[in-house]
């Protein structure tokens, strides 16, 4: 989950809904434009994941160990300009644009190899993680399309702050656990770490019927077009985390499964 994901582009909403961002003279923002533009992320992000899978087994097959490395290296080195790249979007909004092209590719390669990582221990883990995570989406729109309307600014507040709380208490543990055994034995048990997957899907989900409604919002409040990036970024890359959740909770699961 990017650090402009949701928080930023509720910042959008509550422009448009002064007339910061809103407009009546040029193109205004739609949920079908939204979702094509959702849907365009996504390609991006799932043919740059396929990319680097496949380089992985490739380098691996043929043994070509310093090509291996060199990925390796840069994949794990990617993560400094996703966060620039999080950060620049945070403040310039607009450049979602453009910037939401690379962050999707270079996330999609990260993906990608550790989608392959985990897929040669337990085979078949990472399409069974895809298509949870495709279910959990379609349950998600179903749920708002009955529930929208009914979901108030306070629900937004509650997911937003209890989120943070969640990734602040997790983070303390397991910083914790580096220190004290105690917090090593909590995180280390195989049903703690089943727990927090579990609480993180179902944290995920919310965020993305916050997303819904965001972008709902911002088509009832006329938001300038340009912002439809933004709302489809926002959702893909929510769509991230919770892939890389719900594989981790069937990794966990797997791991379960072996030792009885």
């Amino acid at each position: 989950m990017t650090l402009n994901g949701n928080p930023n582009l509720r910042r959008v909403v509550k422009g448009s809904e002064n007339g910061k961002y809103s407009t009546e003279d040029i193109a205004v923002a739609t949920m079908k434009g939204m979702a094509w533009k959702s849907v365009t992320l996504c390609a991006v992000t799932i043919i740059a994941a396929v990319l680097s899978a496949a380089l992985l087994g490739y380098f691996i097959n043929t043994e070509n160990e310093t090509a291996l490395f060199t990925l390796l290296m840069v994949l794990a080195f990617s993560a400094i300009p996703l966060i620039i790249i999080s950060f620049v979007i945070m403040f310039f909004p607009k450049t979602a644009s453009v910037l939401g092209f690379v962050y999707c590719a270079l996330e999609g390669l990260v993906m990608g190899v550790i989608s392959a990582l985990f897929d040669m221990i337990y085979p078949g883990i990472a399409i069974m993680a895809f298509l949870g995570t495709c279910i959990v989406f379609v349950i998600s729109v179903l749920v708002f399309n009955v529930l929208g309307k009914k979901i108030s600014s306070k629900f937004v507040k509650f997911v937003l702050i209890s989120f943070i709380s969640l990734i602040l208490l997790e983070g303390i543990g397991y910083i914790l656990s580096l220190f004290i055994d105690a917090f090593a034995l909590v995180m280390g048990n195989i049903w703690v770490q089943l727990a927090i997957s579990a609480v993180m899907i179902l944290w995920a989900t919310f965020m993305i019927l916050v997303d819904l409604n965001n972008m709902k919002l911002i088509a009832d409040n006329n938001t300038d077009k340009k912002y439809e990036w933004l709302a489809a970024f926002s959702l893909v890359t929510t769509l991230m985390w919770l892939y890389l959740e719900i594989l981790e909770l069937l990794a966990k699961i797997a791991l379960l499964a072996k030792r009885e």
